[in-house]
């Protein structure tokens, strides 16, 4: 249950124009508008022969709040994302390690708080930080064939012990360089390797379930 009864977006009460149920049962962190504007279309997203899970159209209201907790440092939103889905994917990923994907070092550092861990912290699952980033190359930064440049970047921890089941995750999947780059840090050391996503590109949705790497 909520620690109060407003929406964490626009501040609307929970109980507002709710059912009867609703008001007084609020199993939600967003109100039922707030709600249904995010564009949810679960899929099976494809980038070569990896597949991911996805929850989310990174666009309209969900691209606001990500960015609003992104880079804006609004770290009070981090339950809106999976609340809904908690114990869904508690219960198909029970027995995985959750290994997100890192963001760099000084991001993290200006924020305060790691994004990525701490969205999927509300699920109870047990978490690692296998992955590292040791340039600040920002993916957003770069275009075309640079992008994949940021993929030298990420490393595996040779500190940290790693888990046999693995989930790989991260808050949004854009042209899908990241999530190739940490699959095959992660492939051939880990038995089992699973893969989710809060939000991916709406350019997943014109191009089908396959998102072929350009050459």
């Amino acid at each position: 249950m909520p620690i109060d009864s407003y929406c964490l977006w626009c501040g609307r009460s929970l109980k507002y124009d709710s059912t009867l149920r609703a008001m007084f049962y609020i199993d939600d962190v967003l109100c039922e508008k707030c709600r249904q504007s995010i564009i949810r279309k679960p899929k099976k997203i494809r980038i070569d022969n990896i597949t991911v899970e996805g929850l989310y159209v990174y666009d309209g209201l969900y691209r606001e709040m990500l960015i609003q907790y992104k880079e804006l440092y609004d770290e009070a939103l981090f339950p809106a994302f999976l609340w809904k889905d908690k114990k869904r994917l508690e219960k198909k990923y029970h027995g995985y390690t959750i290994v997100p994907i890192p963001s760099s070092t000084t991001r993290n550092k200006e924020r305060g708080f790691k994004t990525v861990d701490k969205i999927f912290s509300i699920l109870d699952l047990p978490l690692c930080d296998l992955l590292e980033k040791t340039g600040e190359h920002e993916q957003k930064k770069v275009k075309g064939y640079e992008r994949k440049l940021v993929s030298q970047h990420l490393v595996l921890k040779s500190d940290v012990e790693v888990p046999e089941k693995v989930l790989l995750v991260d808050d949004i999947v854009t042209t899908g360089e990241t999530v190739r780059a940490s699959y095959n840090l992660l492939k051939g050391k880990v038995k089992d390797i699973k893969i989710f996503t809060c939000a991916y590109n709406k350019a997943f949705l014109r191009d089908g379930f396959i998102y072929n790497k350009r050459t």
